[in-house]
């Protein structure tokens, strides 16, 4: 944690100056968040119904009616318009519909022609039209989107402390890539690109309990700025240095020995496949083979992770054996198996930042979450997200 001469308000700049950093800090952290659902989904109709609550629908500024649970209607742009169905009402706009609570609310969405799609959400929803389909913005509280990115990310059945630690840096991974998705009208999408989001925690209640206990806590590094707060479900036992996988290094991940993932679920896999695949594969990367027996192309045997396959000299980075083949990890052997060849691999993931299983297996050994924070990223802080332009300024 920071030091604890950083809150001698001794050295502040000027009290004017402190109430105004912490107003407009406080504004900041309690705007809603507007997540793009359903992302990269082609659809031109959604039907809507409240399960909870009250909702009003306005279009284009005119309310038009109140919603009570079991109310439902149909949103489409079938016609080329954006259009509000129920029943024989039907209203057309030309811009949005606003959903929004007058009372806390939950709703579930159901995207015509797509099976497991039926979520539930809380907050307001956001209806426009975006060329031909439907764009659905679910706006809602920061911490009310954390706990459904936690379960979603998290999975059930696990202790508080993980359950902790994955708020934390899901909510320093929102707050620092607020601008994401800024020209499409929302802040971050529902899928893998941001963060998986499918509406409210509804099927563990310790995620709701950790989002509350560490509320506005976020991780920032050495100058203060929020980290880009890495994760992946298994390293392997070592995690993976920034700059071996994305373009640059950041100070905070920095590859490390981990042997709390080894006995976990995702510690250990094979794939297999044929071996003239695999073969032709080397030969279009301009891998020197001498026949089809070639010794090294078939028995890899690396005695700890390493960037690129057999001769480094020729640069074939085992990321991208493992995006070509869709393997789980870079971190792997290769096996000859009679006429197919066997990638034996350890991890899954990228490798970078957090390692969600040697996390799980940290908070039930009894670390904290600030242990397990701390273990997986380097140098760093944990502070409230309303207060960090106050740590900045000092």
């Amino acid at each position: 944690m920071l030091a604890c001469s950083r809150f001698n308000f001794a050295n502040m700049r000027g009290g004017f100056i402190f109430i105004l950093v912490l107003f407009s800090t406080l504004v900041y952290a309690n705007d809603p968040l507007k997540i793009g659902l359903f992302h990269g989904q082609e659809f031109l109709r959604a039907s809507f119904t409240v399960v909870k609550g009250q909702m009003e629908v306005v279009v284009d500024g005119e309310a038009l009616l109140k919603l009570q649970p079991g109310d439902q209607f149909d949103m489409s742009t079938a016609s080329g318009q954006l259009c509000f169905i129920k029943g024989e009402l039907q209203k057309k706009s030309s811009s949005r519909i606003v959903i929004r609570s007058i009372i806390p609310t939950l709703f579930k969405i159901q995207i015509a022609g797509f099976k497991a799609t039926q979520r539930l959400y809380e907050g307001d929803l956001l209806v426009t039209k975006v060329g031909s389909r439907l764009q659905l913005t679910n706006i809602l509280p920061l911490e009310n989107y954390v706990s459904g990115v936690v379960e979603a990310e998290g999975g059930a059945r696990h202790t508080m402390e993980y359950y902790k630690v994955q708020c934390i840096i899901s909510r320093t991974y929102a707050t620092a890539n607020l601008r994401r998705h800024e020209a499409e009208g929302f802040h971050l999408c529902d899928a893998t690109h941001c963060q998986v989001y499918h509406g409210v925690s509804r099927h563990e209640p310790l995620i709701k309990i950790a989002t509350q206990e560490t509320e506005d806590i976020v991780i920032v590094d050495q100058n203060i700025d929020l980290i880009t707060a890495a994760f992946h479900s298994n390293c392997g036992g070592h995690t993976n240095n920034a700059e071996d996988v994305w373009s640059k290094p950041l100070s905070y991940c920095i590859g490390k020995k981990d042997t709390f993932c080894l006995v976990m679920p995702n510690s250990n896999w094979e794939k297999s496949v044929e071996k003239t695949q695999w073969m032709g594969y080397l030969n279009k990367k301009k891998y020197p083979l001498e026949d089809s027996s070639s010794a090294s192309a078939v028995a890899y045997f690396p005695s700890e992770k390493e960037l690129y396959f057999a001769d480094s000299s020729l640069k074939i980075p085992n990321k991208v054996i493992r995006q070509d083949f869709k393997l789980k990890s870079a971190y792997f052997s290769v096996h000859q198996n009679g006429d197919k060849v066997t990638f034996i691999g350890q991890g899954f993931g990228h490798g970078v930042g957090l390692c969600q299983e040697g996390a799980i297996r940290m908070a039930s050994l009894g670390y904290t979450y600030k242990d397990i924070i701390h273990f997986y990223y380097t140098d760093v802080h944990l502070i409230p997200l309303r207060f960090r332009w106050f740590f900045a300024a000092e």
